[in-house]
């Protein structure tokens, strides 16, 4: 089987309960520009993967490994694949 590639997008948020003072500097900003009705900001990261899977299980597998091993800290974090799109097939390598 030829491997695909795949397009992940995940998504990294703080877990409840712990402190983000990056969302209430900007609640605070939005609150200084009219903006009242905001009662609560968290702040999150996306983090968009291209990865070569033999199918899209594996990749999400794979995906969800990184997740794991490096991209969040369980501690405070929490993840969600938001996304998995095949995106075109890898050309065959030279032998």
């Amino acid at each position: 089987m030829t491997a695909q590639l795949f397009r992940a997008r995940v998504t990294v948020q703080l877990n409840a309960g712990v402190n983000d003072p990056q969302g209430l500097t900007v609640r605070g900003s939005l609150h200084d520009l009219g903006f009242a009705e905001v009662r609560d900001v968290r702040i999150g990261k996306l983090i968009n993967i291209e990865l070569a899977a033999e199918s899209e299980a594996a990749a999400a597998d794979r995906t969800e490994a990184m997740c794991r091993q490096l991209l969040v800290n369980p501690v405070i974090e929490s993840f969600a694949i938001e996304a998995l799109e095949p995106i075109a097939s890898e050309a065959p390598q030279p032998a």
